[in-house]
């Protein structure tokens, strides 16, 4: 399953912000950096919105048309 909601591990500094805001659990650190769990993740973007490093982010397919 491709999800839209991914980690830029440069950027991510295992803060736990995401952690505590992700409301199915989705989200670890392992080794200092978070680690988003595919299985549980629902993409509902919460924590995109309150990462304070900006280390997730929404990727999407470009539409054809």
């Amino acid at each position: 399953m491709k999800h839209s909601v991914v980690l830029d591990y440069k950027r991510c500094r295992g803060c736990t912000t995401c952690i505590k805001s992700c409301p199915t659990e989705a989200i670890r650190v392992r080794s200092g950096k978070a680690t988003i769990l595919a299985d549980r993740c629902i993409d509902c973007g919460t924590c995109i919105r309150v990462c304070p490093h900006h280390a997730v982010k929404s990727v999407s397919d470009k539409l054809e048309g």
